[in-house]
């Protein structure tokens, strides 16, 4: 059975389980985390966006302590990643795109290996788990699909019942029942039970699935970060119908001098308008602009949101 109702909300909470602030990270001499800060609250699901090469999982490994930063800091669950790394990474889950899950190994000669180095382990939830997902337990890693491998890298991440679970790209590659089955175990038990969850994905829809919370990152900076709910709220597309004729360029020219407005396009005999922030406000200044015999407001998805933030320039 599929999850169908909204992820749950994170709680409120003065202190984030990622803090991130004025992060740097370079490959050479290319800046791939350009001055990154960003908090992701307790108890949220929180989907970090952005095209391939945009800094995602550079961000993820250096939150893991793979990766060095040139500056910045990084506090994870409340301890500095600088200085407190095993403490961090024992109350840690994660899952990449790529697991390296031993390929001779089988599923429990895999749980006993991870029960070994966990600070606590739940085998009961991880055969749980297995079973959800129809994972054979007889067969090696190599025999394995990509599907299942990362269902597999998933129940043993949970074994350890961390209080933050990473994904760096997790249902990439998968097909979609495999995909659905995956977001569907988020949303119907771990971020139900109050675990912080940061995941990379470039698959839109998987993150409106799941998340309360994203942030798009391009070429290695922060454009937005925000509760999802809030972000849509303040983006729409307003479109003015006007009778017998559109209005003219004076007018036109009006509307692109109220506040929050970011594109006017006219279209046939309406006009059509990008407004971003307070839009009930923006919508009464436009139709005082110009005096519309219709106003139709749609607020955007995430996937047009993406898609405008993703542009080089803005109109």
């Amino acid at each position: 059975m599929i999850a169908t109702a909204s992820p749950p909300q994170a709680p409120v909470n003065g202190d984030p389980a990622i803090e991130i602030t004025d992060l740097v990270v370079r490959y050479g001499r290319r800046r791939v985390v350009d001055g990154l800060s960003l908090r992701v609250p307790r108890g949220s699901v929180y989907g970090l966006l952005g095209a391939n090469g945009a800094g995602k999982t550079t961000t993820i490994k250096a939150l893991l302590g793979f990766r060095s930063p040139v500056s910045g800091s990084l506090r994870v669950l409340g301890r500095d990643a600088a200085h407190q790394r095993i403490e961090i990474n024992a109350r840690i889950g994660f899952v990449s795109e790529t697991n390296s899950l031993y390929a001779g190994m089988t599923y429990h000669q895999l749980c006993a290996f991870f029960q070994a180095t966990a600070r606590r382990w739940n085998q009961a939830a991880v055969d749980r788990h297995a079973a959800c997902f129809g994972l054979p337990t007889n067969l090696h890693v190599r025999q394995l699909s990509k599907g299942m491998k990362t269902q597999l890298a998933l129940c043993l991440a949970l074994g350890g019942e961390p209080d933050l679970l990473i994904l760096d790209e997790p249902t990439t590659g998968l097909d979609p029942v495999a995909r659905r089955a995956f977001l569907d175990l988020l949303i119907s038990e771990v971020a139900a039970g109050g675990t912080t969850v940061f995941f990379s994905s470039h698959i839109l829809p998987d993150v409106e699935m799941v998340a309360d919370h994203v942030g798009i990152l391009r070429a290695g900076r922060l454009l937005v970060s925000d509760e999802l709910d809030a972000l849509k709220q303040r983006q729409a597309l307003v479109r003015l119908a006007y009778h017998p004729m559109p209005p003219a360029e004076e007018a036109l020219a009006a509307m692109r001098r109220v506040p929050g407005v970011v594109r006017v396009e006219r279209e046939a005999r309406s006009v059509r308008v990008l407004v971003q922030g307070d839009v009930a406000a923006a919508v009464a200044l436009l139709q005082s602009a110009s005096a519309p015999a219709a106003v139709d407001t749609t607020h955007l998805s995430l996937d047009d949101i993406f898609r405008f933030y993703m542009q080089e320039t803005r109109p």
